[in-house]
């Protein structure tokens, strides 16, 4: 082979070679790119994650408290005596109720609108907060 063709037979490789090179370097600066993005997001995480557990120890210290509190508050309550008429005044509704004989509570139109919510409500009943006072009486003495 004459020298001029290894020349160039060497230059076309060199060329190749060269674009190949740089094509690896992008690659690389790219992936480098990433990594370094995707170890701030880690380190960002962690610093989260710490702030995280700070804030549930902290929780869980004042439920603690709380439960605590709540405890003594309780063992200081003294049993409830039943209701007597005299005390039919403190509750929402009238001191003659009308009821079943099976002891449910019957609304009447003495009531007011905020008593038969009260009693809608006891009964789980839903829908009725917008209603009139006859839609909502109506619905109590239907349910039962």
């Amino acid at each position: 082979m004459s020298t001029k063709k290894k020349i160039k037979k060497l230059s076309a490789t060199n060329k190749e070679l060269s674009e190949e090179v740089t094509a690896l370097r992008s690659q690389l600066t790219r992936t480098e790119t990433k990594l370094a993005r995707t170890d701030e997001r880690a380190t960002r995480w962690k610093t989260e994650t710490a702030a995280a557990r700070t804030a549930a120890a902290r929780s869980d210290a004042r439920a603690e408290k709380l439960q605590k509190k709540l405890d003594r508050a309780a063992a200081t309550l003294e049993p409830v005596k039943g209701v007597a008429p005299a005390d039919a005044a403190a509750t929402d509704r009238p001191a003659a109720e009308p009821t079943t004989p099976d002891g449910v509570t019957r609304p009447d139109p003495t009531w007011t609108v905020a008593q038969l919510r009260a009693e809608a409500r006891a009964r789980g009943l839903t829908g009725l907060s917008g209603k009139p006072k006859a839609q909502i009486l109506a619905a109590l003495t239907t349910d039962g």
